[in-house]
């Protein structure tokens, strides 16, 4: 550092050298030259704010990624293993694909913001917590790409109550909030391990998908409709963190490591859809080995899938959430619904543009409380009923 050089001689350095950081962008010309009263670089607009990309509606700068000029230009991470949402593209050579990357796709042409998919990890986004994140009450934890700045946010992320809403932020929905959650156990015999009326899980094995929602803080406000007057489940000691992802957490359910799985419910449904063998064979044994004895739970969210979730503050949502809503009102969201929403097409926001029968088609069993099913399903078929322990 130059003698004598403080605080304010520091910014204009660093504004000399295309470094000013945001926070610096805030001051006035008159704000440097109180300080140096010789400075004559501001001539008659000494009050002339500096003003800051977020100002603007244009994101952040990213370093190695040109931002917007006068449009948002957002970069988000994306994990190409969870489909419909995001997905490996059919082509040779393959691409990043899905519902989340069309979606994305449609902000340019229709409102002018440009949304790039890069391909990342689920845990860059969100993942297990480090150890220096040491709090009891914290589970898992904002991942090092969004924490660190690597990219602006990431996709296809349900907004959950609790632990996520203390580091991230979410932008609107792109899909309605029908996202259930599900508990999965082995067979033996043909019988669940765990019975469907058991409500306190104290002492039970229970795991959760680390990296992935539902996360285990939100099992609590759920309720057991297999039991007699509903009761919220119970849980005193801790739910089983099982290494990220959804096939380390379903091979220690069939190895006994656990002998619960709380998890999304049409997880498995989505596997035994999928083209992608690595995907389709976790889903092995599903009716013979291992059957959900809880669907249709919804209580743990506050809203449905997300184009995108940031770190807390980071103000993304503001810049992306009003081309959502122009984005959901266009025939162009409804024919790209519809094209990767087949199992589920009652999950697309209806709108002018969408048929009449948009958005209600009979739900699947996955999606319905388990004391409301109607379907014939049973414990064989994947599905166990109330009666089935």
């Amino acid at each position: 550092m130059l003698p004598g050089m403080d605080f304010f001689g520091r910014l204009l350095s660093a504004a000399l050298l295309g470094q000013m950081s945001v926070t610096a962008q805030h001051m006035t010309c008159g704000d440097v030259k109180d300080v140096y009263r010789s400075n004559a670089c501001c001539g008659d607009k000494k009050d002339m704010a500096v003003e800051s990309p977020l100002a603007r509606g244009v994101d952040p700068p990213i370093p190695g990624v040109l931002g917007g000029t006068s449009k948002a230009h957002v970069l988000l991470g994306m994990a190409p293993d969870y489909p419909p949402y995001t997905a490996w593209a059919d082509t040779t050579p393959t691409d990043l694909s899905g519902f989340n990357k069309e979606f994305a796709d449609l902000m340019e042409p229709i409102c002018g913001v440009k949304v790039d998919m890069i391909l990342a990890p689920w845990s860059d986004c969100w993942t297990s917590k480090p150890d220096s994140v040491y709090f009891s009450r914290v589970t898992e934890y904002v991942g090092s790409g969004i924490f660190k700045g690597f990219v602006h946010g990431c996709t296809a992320y349900t907004h959950t109550k609790g632990e996520r809403g203390f580091s991230l932020e979410f932008t609107d929905a792109i899909l309605k909030d029908l996202k259930s959650a599900g508990i999965l156990t082995r067979l033996e015999n043909g019988v669940p391990v765990v019975s469907p009326t058991l409500t306190d899980y104290t002492g039970v094995k229970l795991g959760d998908v680390t990296g992935w929602a539902p996360t285990a803080d939100t099992f609590s406000f759920l309720s057991n409709s297999c039991a007699a007057g509903t009761p919220k489940f119970v849980k005193t000691d801790a739910i089983m963190q099982t290494p990220d992802g959804n096939g380390p957490a379903i091979a220690q359910l069939l190895d006994g490591t656990i002998d619960a799985l709380y998890i999304y419910a049409d997880q498995i449904a989505q596997f035994q859809a999928s083209d992608d063998p690595e995907l389709s064979k976790l889903a092995n044994g599903f009716g013979t080995t291992f059957a959900f004895i809880q669907v249709g739970m919804r209580d743990w969210t506050v809203n449905g899938t997300t184009l995108a979730i940031s770190k807390r503050g980071s103000g993304l949502k503001n810049v992306l959430n009003p081309c959502i809503q122009k984005v959901i009102q266009t025939k162009n969201y409804t024919e790209v619904c519809k094209k990767w929403m087949t199992l589920t097409p009652e999950y697309c926001f209806p709108n002018a543009e969408s048929s009449s029968s948009s958005g209600t088609a009979e739900l699947q069993p996955y999606d319905v409380n388990m004391d409301s099913r109607t379907d014939s399903k049973t414990c064989s078929s994947g599905y166990c009923t109330c009666s089935e322990r």
